[in-house]
């Protein structure tokens, strides 16, 4: 099936006012870059009268705030799903899970990858189990699971519901020119030894989490859910891609039930606005730059001050989300530079005029939807494709970390203040609006729980 989409048209306000009210089990790893779409998601659910739960692991470690940012994330995200309107069901880590998370912000490339794939599998058969019977207690229409989160495809499976995969981008999929999922290779390396061995190790780590799933499937009495799992889209119902076709140049045809919504956005509400001490004093007379290295990266004071003394040579003001690294970075608050453990990012996009960001998908998505040129500082993962996609798209630089000086930064930065560049920018973003965003996904998801569905019986 080919890629669409559903430009929100009134025809299609009409048409989804007339779908009766329906349960939507959501489920996700406890991190911010795997549950914020699936959140706005279920907020643009929610707002139209249906019910969301949301299944997550409660992480439970003593000392919460001494942890890595990954470990404090995932504590505190169940309390924010549930302060945003949505039930929180209960799903229990493997013991293996904590030591994965731990461990995952310290390994590069596709070692990362290895990691990641290590802790989005532990746990499998158990979870799978418990998401089945939180499906059932609810009578949960559509399992909506982080494509990542391969038990809530088999919890789907085994509670006989349609499961729709949540992608944040077209990364996993094989493009032209692009590199391995998961490397950290110029395209300029294809052909190359390297190349060749990265491809070698993505097939094994591909045939490994088939083989993860297969089994676990065997266990719970379920067919196995195909091959190339890692690198397709993996849902047999609907797969989801935040995404669009121009933020994607050179993804090759994708099989199976695709719907691409562009970027997956959280409503504004009064949980999510911008404190009155920020609005009240932001800068107006120089260009303003918004600092952030996400929830994982944040721990990184010296880079936060190289990225600072930067955007002040390059004669703008600065606004910083600092995360960990807050209190290292107090004796640089000035009249030009504010300083803050976190802010409502979506709301404080549309006052800035350029973003540097370590490349997180959120980030990215969110940048690309308000029209804000990127200064992108990969340390890994999909940073590193996704500094080479706003590269291709003319929207952003990208300046590898070891690189990393004020003088780097300066120069990105006066290249993204161009006219040029800000135009290119606004007609991204245009072109972004027409997709719907989270108000897509919801038609997808709501038509899909309105159609009968062949479910694989266990």
């Amino acid at each position: 099936m080919p890629i669409y989409h559903r430009p929100q048209t009134g025809k299609n306000k009409a048409r989804r006012s007339s779908i009766p009210f329906t349960h939507i089990l959501l489920a996700a790893h406890p991190t911010v870059g795997h549950t914020s779409a699936l959140r706005a998601i279920g907020a643009e659910l929610r707002a139209r009268g249906h019910a969301t739960s949301f299944a997550i692991m409660h992480v439970s470690v003593p000392f919460a705030s001494a942890w890595p940012a990954p470990v404090r994330a995932a504590v505190s995200l169940p309390k924010l799903i549930a302060a945003e309107g949505a039930k929180v069901l209960k799903l229990n880590p493997s013991p293996k899970a904590l030591w994965y998370a731990v461990q995952l912000p310290h390994a590069v490339g596709q070692k990362e990858l290895e990691m990641a794939l290590a802790l989005f599998t532990s746990g499998l058969v158990s979870q799978a189990r418990r998401i089945a019977a939180h499906a059932l207690r609810i009578d949960a229409s559509v399992v909506v699971g982080d494509y990542l989160m391969p038990a809530a495809l088999l919890g789907a499976c085994l509670a006989q519901r349609p499961f729709v995969a949540l992608y944040h981008s077209a990364l996993p999929f094989p493009a032209t020119d692009a590199p391995p999922f998961g490397t950290v290779l110029p395209a300029s390396a294809q052909g190359s030894q390297e190349w060749h061995d990265a491809e070698a190790r993505l097939a094994r780590m591909s045939a490994l989490f088939d083989r993860q799933i297969a089994e676990a499937a065997a266990q719970l009495h379920l067919p196995a859910p195909g091959t190339g799992l890692l690198t397709r889209p993996i849902s047999p119902n609907l797969n989801l891609l935040a995404t669009a076709p121009m933020l994607e140049p050179g993804l090759l045809p994708l099989a199976g039930q695709v719907l691409m919504t562009g970027p997956c956005l959280h409503r504004r509400t009064p949980l999510h606005s911008p404190e009155p001490s920020l609005l009240n004093t932001l800068p107006t007379k120089r260009p303003i730059v918004y600092i952030s290295l996400g929830t994982v990266f944040n721990g990184k004071p010296n880079v936060y001050r190289t990225l600072i003394a930067g955007a002040q040579a390059a004669d703008a003001s600065v606004i910083v989300s600092a995360g960990a690294s807050e209190k290292a970075l107090a004796d640089l608050r000035s009249s030009t530079v504010q300083i803050f453990e976190r802010v409502p990012q979506v709301e404080l996009l549309e006052h800035v005029d350029a973003v540097i960001t370590h490349g997180g998908n959120n980030t990215v998505q969110e940048c690309l939807a308000a029209a804000r040129p990127m200064v992108v500082i990969p340390f890994g993962g999909d940073q590193q494709a996704n500094a080479r996609r706003i590269e291709r798209l003319g929207v952003g630089a990208a300046i590898p970390a070891h690189e990393l000086t004020p003088a780097c930064v300066r120069d990105a930065l006066m290249r993204l203040f161009d006219a040029q560049v800000v135009e290119r920018a606004r007609r991204l973003s245009q072109a972004l609006g027409s997709y719907g965003g989270a108000c897509a996904a919801a038609d997808g998801i709501l038509a899909l729980a309105a159609a009968p569905v062949n479910v694989p019986s266990a």
